[in-house]
């Protein structure tokens, strides 16, 4: 704080002789106090006053001024703020820039003077300044008095949060260039890459029609925002207003924290979760953009409090969110930790901010921009991390369904009895099978079968059956595929040039396999077949599965006529009267 001129006086005067002859002095010259000779070297001082008091009738009064602390009167028209710079040295001295907190105003003048008394000033609009790190800090470079610097004086109209001036930072060198410097270049890399998960959320939604990647995706474009807003991307980008600056700002955060819980709420498992606990995922994001939009349009409403009211309403969003998330990690959730993990730096800055702002707010001065950019870099990685893993969950899981529905589909193609394909899956595949190249049917029938079931008995029958099954199964034979109609009828699907041979040897190899398996019977159990080559006969058209087995089972009614164990070939052809069961069980 500055002193009184009677300190410049002999100290052998006493000091009432030399307070009276100062007061004369004064009164007879009316000598103006010098500014310079009114502050202490190294002080920074202000005062509030009127537009129409200049700064030099300011500094004549130095008794008015304060030099300790940064409380205002933020009614007053005019703040005036001066950093001594008399006693300066090192990279203190001479400063070409000064650096403070980013808020609006209508007018800053800033006076620098030199040694030799001359000083010189420039007039800056906010629109004029420019910006720091980070979307928080502003700039403006100092007009060149032309020799050693003694003073910097700020002069701030029309705006709020003079205090600014007062911790301002005095350099020689600028923190980032005035155009975009490798900052802004950071924080564009780290907006692509927040951006990034986005492309693939939309594919998951499409792959798996589940709302939890629109909210991720919607969170990750907030965090893009939020990122290009606190990082002074924004305002290079896009000509808003600094009032629409900073309502993106602040209600990005809150709709991407909002944007957060009802991530959670969608992507934790079900089961994992009480209701009741569950539903409160729906609730937090109502009072985020609540407290968001109220502490945005309605600050009137909180005056000096507003921080407290905000960080205090979000620092308690986030406990409960951590401890909805700690349940479900209890009932072991496989997604909570990475919500845990991935939102924990976020959380520490919340609770960081609140504390600077209830606590200490004279004492930690926390400029969160870039540990909140690199906290949601963390969270959507994370989170990128945990949409990847339950997209391959689920996958897994739709691929175990698909398998159990596809065994499930080929045990009733199966034929229970002999485990070959049964009629359906016949029907099923037959075009499939002739797009392959199968081009002959084989309708094959056991010779007086009903005279074994009669004599020995359907257990016997059975083995009868599945001994015949087994020696028509193509096993490794690709170009063969057998199938059970019903009863003792079998059907063979044949490719290749031998394909009738092939036909003949599997009808003698019955025969053989049910003499050598089944030793209750007396005599030879022989099989008739009826065979279609029908590579020929429908080249332009698709074969009609039904009009290819009639006139395979007409030829294996002739083969039965004409005195059983036989195989009977012909071409396909339009026959009448086919298919007559009880001419196929006469000759049975």
């Amino acid at each position: 704080m500055g002193r009184g001129i009677h300190h410049l006086l002999p100290f052998s005067l006493g000091r009432t002789v030399a307070a009276l002859v100062l007061c004369a002095l004064l009164a007879l010259v009316h000598v103006p106090a010098q500014a310079q000779e009114t502050f202490e070297p190294g002080s920074i001082c202000h005062v509030s006053v009127k537009s129409s008091v200049s700064y030099e009738d300011a500094a004549s009064k130095p008794a008015d001024w304060t030099c300790e602390g940064a409380e205002f009167d933020w009614h007053a028209e005019r703040h005036i703020i001066r950093h001594d710079l008399s006693n300066a040295t090192g990279e203190a001295a001479n400063p070409r820039f000064a650096e403070f907190s980013r808020y609006e105003f209508e007018r800053l003048t800033v006076r620098v003077e030199g040694e030799d008394g001359h000083a010189v000033s420039r007039a800056f609009s906010f629109r004029d300044l420019k910006l720091g790190p980070s979307s928080l800090k502003a700039m403006v470079e100092l007009p060149d008095p032309g020799s050693r610097v003694t003073s910097v004086v700020m002069i701030h109209e029309g705006g709020w949060f003079p205090e600014s001036f007062v911790t301002a930072t005095l350099s020689q060198e600028a923190k980032v260039p005035a155009i975009a410097g490798y900052l802004h270049i950071l924080a564009a890399i780290l907006c692509g890459l927040l951006l990034a998960p986005v492309i693939f959320d939309l594919v998951f939604f499409k792959a798996l029609r589940e709302p939890f990647p629109l909210y991720h995706a919607l969170f990750c474009l907030m965090a893009f925002v939020q990122t290009a807003s606190v990082s002074g991307l924004l305002p290079m980008m896009l000509p808003v207003s600094y009032t629409a600056e900073l309502n993106i700002t602040y209600l990005s955060l809150d709709v991407m924290v909002a944007a957060t819980f009802l991530f959670a709420y969608h992507f934790i498992e079900d089961g994992r979760l009480p209701r009741r606990f569950r539903r409160w995922l729906l609730v937090l994001p109502l009072v985020t953009i609540v407290n968001g939009l109220v502490t945005t349009f309605k600050m009137e409403w909180f005056g000096y409090w507003i921080d407290h009211y905000y960080f205090g309403v979000l620092v308690s969003i986030f406990v409960a969110y951590f401890y909805i998330l700690h349940l479900a990690r209890k009932q072991g959730s496989r997604m909570a930790p990475y919500l845990i993990f991935g939102i924990a730096p976020l959380f520490a800055i919340v609770v960081l901010q609140g504390v600077a702002v209830a606590a200490m707010p004279n004492v930690l001065d926390f400029d969160e921009t870039w540990p909140q950019n690199f906290a949601l870099l963390f969270e959507v990685v994370a989170t990128a991390l945990a949409v990847a893993d339950r997209f391959m969950m689920i996958r897994r899981e739709r691929d175990q369904a698909v398998d159990a529905a596809r065994d499930l589909e080929m045990l009733s193609e199966l034929d229970e009895l002999t485990g070959l394909r049964n009629r359906r899956a016949l029907e099923a595949h037959f075009a499939e099978l002739v797009r392959q190249g199968f081009h002959a049917m084989a309708v094959v029938d056991l010779d007086h079968f009903k005279s074994i079931n009669d004599i020995h008995g359907h257990p016997v029958g059975d083995r009868v059956i599945r001994s015949a099954a087994w020696a028509l199964s193509p096993g490794d034979d690709a170009d063969l595929a057998a199938f059970r109609i019903g009863g003792e009828e079998f059907i063979l699907l044949l490719r290749g040039e031998d394909a009738a041979t092939k036909a003949e040897n599997r009808r003698k190899a019955i025969t053989a396999r049910i003499m050598a398996e089944v030793d209750e019977l007396h005599r030879p159990v022989t099989a008739s077949v009826g065979y279609v080559d029908f590579a020929d006969s429908e080249e332009d058209r698709s074969i009609d599965f039904l009009r290819l087995y009639a006139r395979a089972d007409q030829l294996l009614y002739e083969a039965k006529c004409e005195g059983r164990n036989r195989m009977l070939s012909g071409e396909l052809e339009l026959a009448e009267g086919l298919g007559d069961p009880g001419r196929r069980a006469a000759a049975a």
